[in-house]
């Protein structure tokens, strides 16, 4: 039974805006920087991704390791789980140790939060320092994301993550075809419906003898990658059909969404840790053949990661009442970022932006997406497209290989988990031929991709409206949907559930967020 205050226990908020300008009132900006012994500028890294494990320190990676040589800085990384991202941050913020940069990826650290607290001093204005950021500024142009990241007076605060690449299918449904081999499931085109993926589900749970279904990364994870096979969110999100925002209590399909959940959940199919699998978790069920359906990246094909002769195999969204809904790119909104300390001595500031202009370059990608060839990988891999195979993965074949010390050890991931296009146009070579055969098959067939989600910047007025109402309004939502997945709640109570979501100024939250974007497109017009 899923336990809610260990749920919810990792939706964190990102900063208190009063601690944090706070301590950035004493401006730093004429400290010398902090140097190393030979001469190196020092720079403070803080990585605040919503991860369960803590990842090795850039002394141990090849790529942090590189990164300090080309630049000539000392970097100093901290990596946080992100259960401690709260914590961690504020007690640097009172201590008066807020680091030069933060990699702010936890769930608050959206684009509107953070033009909300550059605007008031916390963070650095990039759009006068693009000078120093040729690479950024192309970046930006390239994307057509400047529209999106700026505020409403054309300042930038945050360096954005991945625009994806329409040629990349990153999460999708993906099952074990050997294990459906003599099945009237083995040709996978005839799994068409949500009856279908339901049937398959629990003939791979009664073949294995465990729960199929297994999803990594807690409650948030789960319903970040299941909801959009729905065209649902667990938040406020943009519904591509209507072309504005709604909250998912809004959608009809919600009911039947979690009817669903249930009685896989009831029959054992679900796995019982779905709200707070870890990681590490999920990739070893996955491994020790006590998983065979799960919504995540394709990578899992053309990585190797496990036995041979498990055959991973993309499966296409499901009919529902007779429609299939369109399948993102990726389902996750690229509306976080990184920020530099505008308080933070001024040479360690222009190294920052030295920084963030070497990651953007287009001559870095490779390594910063894969590492090293002959040591984090090696070209010789027939099943991926550009025939690149990793030497570092700690699973299958290679499980007994020394450079596979840590999953990810090879760099970017373990570093910083740097996700700007470097991941998107470098990291193809890691999937498979089928991967972009599906991609294919959905563009021709299925009717293309969903359009990209909209990335929003808000208002004071609007952030105020949306602390104030937002927050009470997901909590009560996210506790109530696992009460009903888990049978702590009946389904007949359904409809007073909606009611009494809705009653929490959920009018409020979705017309701000409609408010936002209509602004967007006037400003994209």
């Amino acid at each position: 039974m899923v336990k809610l205050n260990k749920v919810l226990k990792g939706s964190v908020a990102f900063l208190s805006a009063s601690l944090l300008l706070a301590a950035c009132g004493n401006n730093a900006n004429s400290k010398p920087a902090e140097k190393t012994a030979d001469g190196k500028t020092k720079i403070s890294f803080l990585s605040t991704w919503q991860i369960n494990d803590v990842r090795p320190p850039k002394d141990e990676t090849l790529v942090g390791q590189w990164l300090e040589e080309q630049l000539g800085i000392d970097i100093d990384l901290v990596t946080i789980p992100g259960e401690g991202v709260s914590s961690k941050v504020n007690s640097l913020i009172t201590s008066n140790q807020l680091p030069t940069v933060l990699l702010t990826t936890g769930d608050k650290s959206d684009i509107a939060g953070i033009n909300k607290l550059g605007k008031q001093g916390a963070f650095l204005d990039l759009s006068q320092h693009m000078d120093k950021l040729p690479n950024y500024k192309k970046y930006l142009e390239k994307n057509n994301a400047l529209a999106q990241i700026e505020d409403d007076e054309k300042h930038i605060y945050a360096f954005t993550k991945f625009f994806t690449d329409e040629n990349i299918m990153y999460t999708t449904p993906i099952l074990r075809k050997d294990l459906l081999v003599g099945s009237e499931f083995e040709d996978l085109s005839k799994i068409k419906t949500v009856d279908d993926y339901t049937k398959v589900l629990k003939y791979l749970t009664e073949k294995q003898g465990s729960p199929a279904f297994i999803q990594r990364n807690g409650y948030e994870g789960f319903m970040k990658r299941v909801t959009p096979l729905w065209n649902l969110s667990h938040r406020t999100y943009y519904d591509y059909e209507s072309d504005s925002y709604k909250h998912p209590v809004e959608q009809p399909q919600l009911k039947q969404f979690v009817e669903w959940l249930k009685e896989l959940r009831k029959d054992n199919v679900l796995h019982p840790d779905w709200a707070v699998m870890k990681d590490e978790t999920w990739e070893g069920l996955l491994a020790s053949n006590k998983g065979s359906f799960t919504v995540d990246r394709m990578n899992i094909i053309g990585d190797n990661n496990f036995d041979k002769s498990f055959d991973w195999q993309p499966l296409v969204y499901p009919e529902i009442n007779g429609k299939r809904y369109l399948q993102p790119k990726t389902p996750y909104i690229s509306d976080s970022g990184w920020v530099i300390n505008a308080n933070a001595p001024k040479e360690e500031i222009d190294k920052a932006l030295e920084f963030f202009n070497f990651l953007y370059a287009d001559e870095n990608q490779e390594k910063l997406a894969i590492g090293f060839e002959g040591k984090t990988f090696t070209r010789e891999n027939p099943n991926t497209q550009a025939g690149i195979k990793w030497l570092i993965q700690i699973y299958g074949e290679n499980a007994g290989n020394d450079k596979a010390e840590l999953l990810f050890k090879h760099g970017n991931q373990a570093f910083t988990r740097v996700q700007t296009k470097l991941d998107i146009e470098a990291q193809p070579g890691t999937f498979p031929k089928v991967m972009y055969d599906q991609v294919d098959k959905i563009k021709k067939d299925l009717g293309g991709f969903r359009p990209d989600t909209p990335v929003l910047s808000f208002t004071t007025e609007e952030l105020d409206v949306l602390t104030k109402s937002e927050a009470g309004l997901n909590t009560f939502f996210d506790e109530n949907i696992i009460k009903f997945i888990e049978g702590q709640r009946d389904m007949s109570e359904w409809d007073s559930f909606i009611n009494e979501a809705k009653s929490k100024d959920l009018d409020k939250v979705t017309k701000v967020y409609n408010d936002a974007y209509k602004r967007v497109k006037d400003r994209m017009k």
